[in-house]
């Protein structure tokens, strides 16, 4: 018995700097230049710049999804008045990264989201997630793209985004940092009125 837990132990203690490799936390801010429009309204809204913003936690627990959190705001300026209503979208995704082969990686799950508009709308959504990334062998470089969509409810939203990104240091144990940019398009459908959200972004993301 005694034989056997030494065993045990050693090969724990062998296997975790593998174990290491599959733990990891990615965090991202992005900058966006923000053209809005909703249904109803007449009057034209400014583009605006916001700021949206991720935080996720991936493990090498195969039964276990990986978890993401996602956060948008999507306020806008009115043109006439100059009034800034205020809007938001919250994410909350249980993933799991079906392949991940060094060239493309897939990922598929689960959002809940919270939405609310620029009338002060809200909604709670059941929805679907996935994203992909394909890589350039020999290089940081690597396209991306992501999508949230899908409800079991009258009420709506779509999160869809593409972009390229560029990895400095990718072979970091400790850290490494990516910067990315791209197009992102947002709507939501609350109660029969629409909204739309869409403009270009750049950011960057860091790698634990």
């Amino acid at each position: 018995m005694k034989k056997q837990i030494c065993a045990v132990a050693i090969a724990s203690a062998i296997s975790m700097p593998v174990m290491a490799d599959f733990l990891g936390v990615y965090a991202g801010i992005d900058y966006r230049t923000t053209t809005t429009s909703y249904s109803s309204i007449d009057s034209d809204f400014e583009d605006t710049n916001n700021l949206s913003g991720y935080i996720a936690l991936e493990h090498f627990i195969p039964l276990i999804p990986n978890v993401k959190l996602k956060y948008s705001d999507l306020s806008t300026t009115s043109a006439m008045g100059g009034n800034e209503p205020s809007s938001s979208a919250v994410n909350g995704i249980l993933y799991y990264q079906l392949f991940d082969n060094g060239l493309f990686e897939f990922d598929f799950g689960l959002a809940y989201t919270a939405v609310e508009d620029i009338k002060s709308q809200s909604a709670d959504l059941g929805q679907a997630y996935g994203a992909a990334k394909i890589h350039v062998p020999g290089t940081g470089m690597h396209a991306f793209a992501e999508l949230i969509g899908g409800s079991v409810t009258d009420d709506n939203a779509t999160d869809a985004e593409l972009g390229l990104a560029y990895t400095f240091n990718p072979d970091s144990i400790i850290m490494n940092f990516s910067v990315r940019a791209g197009y992102r398009y947002q709507e939501m459908k609350i109660n029969d009125r629409t909204q739309e959200n869409k403009g270009l972004f750049a950011g960057i993301e860091a790698h634990f």
